[in-house]
């Protein structure tokens, strides 16, 4: 029987922007920065002295909740749509799973006219998310803790870049899209009421923060990032400002939070600390400030207030003034540069160094896209080629790679490994699943051995400027593998960042990575499966999404779930059984 199977498929892909106009002025702290992250800036810079941007916060598993009822209170969407990655699970407000929906509603946002606000409630790196608020967010760190996390090549840096670099695939594909971002990380960072924060002086919060800047920008070479520097008003949990500013180099924007009065000697030292280069802003407001606080202190140039907080703060009174006071610009205003159009975009590969074949490749799947529509019409002719590398000698691959190459077909390498508990697809029980995590454990090195066989037989495939696009451990929210249903950072998602960082090691830079749900259609009486999105690795970890089903299953829940999952990547759907 062949080992090779033609795959029929249909592409799918989200619109996604244009730059907005590039305008001369001040350079941001990324040399590199986005022409959308610079005109971003800009816009930031010039309200502030003349104006202020109303904003509201959304939480990740309720999209535009907040911003949409601030709406229907006032009459304006505000100027300022500002989310959170989220760190807990199910359907908690800031569930984790909500992410892929955010994201989508993010790009929308900004194609309307909002300016993007992003805050990440960190998990601590001692544990992985899911997580509760009290128990990681609000936990502690101990100073030899602080120590390690800070201190490359610690087990506890590694965890720390491994939380770090699941983020950094949700801002990739906001710059992918073309979308700028007012970033603000470990906010409120002078309190002592989070794990990162209350940390004074220049081996503290300031050094995390610096630390994360450098990976963002330097490894994952994110520029649309406009960044955010965040302190709480000082209190008696909450020191001096001035001991966790991270520096100039570091910082575009100081912002302030501030849930009680807006005292006159906060404002002057946050102006003091900006000097006449930096804007300030109110990150996080309950009450809003008023007209006479905003004459007093001109230089804020957007505040954003809280989820929940427009009602349970403010007056409807308060709400009708502020928001069509002159002075308060909100979505829409004229004064605000016209919304991002519509057009395609030029995805990068997952693989900072990937090669010019691989990026070539991305975005020829991401520019031969079908009309969402009309699934059911397939190519004529199969764009894909499967090859499946499980117990094959290198020269039979070798040779049907070649036949896929001749015929003109993109070589889709599926990769089922054996158990490394014993071979075949018998499933490992939750003590086998706990050892093959572990470092150090037999089940570990096996599964390792497993990926190093992997790694050595895609570095033998390599040809200059060619390009493969490997499916590793597919269909995880089924039962035919032995890591299916395993969800959670702790799941399947996890063997798929150690496919990553082997390949990353070995300088194999010619493939893509792609995540290969199955499109589950539930009958009745069946129980509910698990979220699509709890099985994600994350779009850190893959390039493109393909899925195998009849195409009008697709247009159901499960379809609309990895159309969110997949943001602006390509995704394929496979004819079932081809």
């Amino acid at each position: 029987m062949s080992h090779l199977r033609s795959a029929a498929v249909v592409l799918i892909a989200l619109a996604v922007p244009v730059l907005r106009a590039q305008s001369t002025y001040a350079s941001p702290v990324d040399p590199d920065a986005t022409p959308e992250a610079r005109s971003l800036l800009h816009e930031i810079d010039t309200v502030s002295g003349h104006g202020i941007l109303s904003g509201q916060h959304n939480f990740p598993n309720t999209v535009s909740r907040y911003s949409d009822r601030v709406r229907e209170l006032t009459g304006s969407y505000p100027a300022v749509f500002g989310q959170d990655f989220g760190f807990s699970g199910g359907e908690d407000k800031d569930s984790t799973l909500g992410r892929p929906a955010m994201i989508a509603e993010v790009i929308r946002q900004y194609h309307r006219g909002a300016i993007i606000a992003l805050t990440w409630h960190t998990v601590r790196p001692t544990e992985d998310e899911p997580v509760t608020f009290h128990d990681s967010v609000q936990g502690h760190l101990t100073d030899w803790e602080w120590q390690q996390l800070l201190t490359p090549g610690t087990d506890l840096h590694d965890r720390w870049e491994k939380q770090v670099d699941r983020i950094a695939g949700y801002l990739r594909e906001l710059q992918d899209a073309g979308v700028p971002v007012l970033f603000r990380p470990y906010h409120e960072m002078n309190g002592n009421w989070f794990w990162w924060g209350g940390r004074p002086g220049p081996q503290g919060s300031q050094e995390l923060y610096r630390q994360l800047y450098n990976r963002f920008v330097h490894v994952h070479q994110l520029h649309n990032l406009v960044w955010v520097w965040n302190v709480n008003a000082p209190s008696p949990n909450a020191g001096p400002v001035d001991q966790y500013f991270p520096g100039p180099a570091f910082a575009d924007v100081l912002t302030m939070d501030i849930y009680g009065p807006f005292e006159q000697a906060h404002y002057d030292s946050m102006v003091a600390l900006a000097g006449p280069q930096k804007t300030i802003a109110l990150a996080e407001v309950g009450t809003m400030p008023t007209l006479d606080t905003l004459a007093r202190q001109p230089r804020w140039a957007y505040f954003m207030m809280w989820s929940g907080m427009a009602e349970g703060s403010n007056t409807p009174e308060q709400l009708q003034t502020m928001f069509h006071a002159p002075n308060v610009i909100n979505r829409g205003d004229a004064r605000l540069p016209a919304p991002a159009p519509i057009a395609e975009v030029h995805l990068s590969p997952v693989d900072p160094q990937a090669a010019p074949g691989a990026r070539d490749l991305l975005n020829k799947l991401s520019a031969a896209r079908f009309d969402p529509g009309s699934l059911a019409s397939t190519p004529a002719n199969p764009m894909f080629g499967e090859l499946l590398l499980d117990g094959r000698n290198a020269e039979e691959v070798r040779s049907e790679l070649k036949q896929l190459r001749d015929t003109g077909k993109i070589p889709l390498l599926r990769w089922t490994p054996p158990s490394p508990a014993g071979g075949g697809q018998r499933p490992l029980d939750d003590f086998e699943w706990s050892e093959l995590l572990k470092t150090g454990t037999p089940l570990h090195a096996a599964w390792m051995q497993e990926i190093g066989r992997l790694t050595a037989q895609l570095a033998d495939l390599h040809e200059k400027n060619s390009a493969l696009v490997l499916d590793p451990l597919p269909q995880p929210n089924l039962t035919t593998f032995w890591w299916s249903q395993r969800s959670g950072p702790q799941g399947t998602q996890k063997l798929i960042e150690d496919v990553y960082a082997a390949l990353q090691k070995a300088e194999v830079h010619t493939v893509l990575l792609a995540w290969e749900p199955a499109l589950t259609v539930p009958t009745a009486g069946q129980a509910r499966p698990m979220p699509l999105a709890s099985f994600s690795p994350g779009p850190g970890f893959f390039d493109l999404l393909l899925t195998e089903g009849e195409a009008q299953n697709f247009r159901g829940f499960s379809g609309r779930t990895l159309l969110e999952i997949a943001g602006p990547k390509p995704l394929l759907l496979l004819a079932p059984g081809s």
